[in-house]
């Protein structure tokens, strides 16, 4: 093993048993049995990769936003697939539209599981399967639910929404506003050009680790069968919360 990535490790591993709690220079070299400069240095480049970071120069350091934004969720989490499966089977069954669970990993929205609605006019995988966080109703919902120390890594490694994705939103300021309403009203819906997405939380236990979405020609999204929508997808992404906070998020 190289030794300065084995030093590295062993230094996020320290401040990674207590994340928000600052660890200071002087207990991290000797915890890590590195002389100080050394140890200065490496704690100086993590920062200024946004690995760790120094909420105030004495104050020591604490996990900074890449870590989280590297590590949310885990990309491939076996115990919602396995939980949510016959549950948005079922909610696809009933709405007849294609519903999927999606969530936020290196900062790009992935796709766990997706069923198929049985309607004849389907939307496009091309669509459905796009990573942009901020194009989809599901991007956007997990996007709120980040941290503040995250949203500011995401924007800054991203950008802003270009005006084609998303309109009324040209402002980090109108982007943070729009999150918040989002966020407050646990849920989303977006109008493309002939196609809707919606969009509702997955928790585990206070957590928000995932989005249940559903894509659907605008046409059909009127009425009756909108009001079936919205109340099915409620009660299952409800569902599926709760029995993967009971489940004790085994993997």
């Amino acid at each position: 093993m190289i030794q300065v990535i084995k030093r590295v490790s062993d230094i996020l591993e320290l401040i990674a048993e207590e994340p928000e709690n600052p660890v200071f220079l002087k207990d991290i070299a000797q915890k890590s049995a590195l002389n100080h400069s050394t140890c200065a240095n490496i704690l100086k480049t993590l920062v200024n990769l946004d690995f760790l970071e120094q909420p105030n120069p004495k104050k020591g350091y604490i996990l900074g936003p890449r870590m989280y934004y590297l590590t949310r969720n885990g990309p491939y989490r076996k115990d919602i697939i396995r939980i949510a499966e016959l549950l948005i089977a079922e909610l696809t069954k009933d709405i007849e539209e294609t519903a999927l669970i999606a969530i936020f990993h290196n900062g790009k929205r992935s796709i766990l599981c997706q069923v198929d609605g049985n309607q004849v006019l389907q939307i496009k995988n091309e669509f459905i399967n796009r990573s942009d966080v901020y194009e989809t109703a599901t991007g956007r919902l997990l996007l709120s639910y980040l941290s503040q120390r995250e949203l500011e890594f995401f924007i800054r490694q991203n950008g802003l929404p270009s005006k084609e994705i998303w309109a009324e939103v040209d402002t980090e300021e109108k982007l943070r506003n729009v999150l918040l309403k989002i966020k407050k009203e646990k849920s989303v819906i977006t109008y493309k050009p002939k196609v809707v997405g919606i969009a509702f939380p997955i928790k585990e236990r206070d957590k928000i680790i995932a989005a249940l979405g559903v894509f659907l020609p605008t046409f059909r999204f009127k009425g009756n069968h909108k009001k079936e929508i919205l109340k099915k997808m409620k009660g299952t992404s409800e569902k599926i919360s709760f029995q993967i906070s009971q489940n004790g998020g085994a993997k």
